[in-house]
């Protein structure tokens, strides 16, 4: 089936950097860029929509001979 990592750095980073989310409209907030160094296949942006902070990441399988793996991935703080 393969697999793959995901660096969910920049979205706790991009998270915790905003606070509330609510408090502001749309908008990008971060980004984890593609490179050699992981399995991306595009840039994946940290965004604040509808008040909630999500990020979509579209990866490449590794050990397997082909396939990708789309995610939204969203933060819901422990406080709620």
């Amino acid at each position: 089936m393969g697999e793959a990592e995901i660096d969910i750095q920049p979205m706790i980073t991009s998270a915790m950097a905003f606070g509330d989310a609510g408090m502001f409209g749309n908008m990008q907030i971060g980004k984890w860029l593609k490179s050699n160094d992981n399995a991306l296949l595009d840039d994946s942006t940290v965004n604040i929509v509808d008040g909630k902070v999500k990020q979509e990441v579209n990866l490449k399988l590794q050990n397997v001979e082909s396939g990708d793996l789309e995610l939204e991935l969203e933060w819901i703080p422990l406080d709620q």
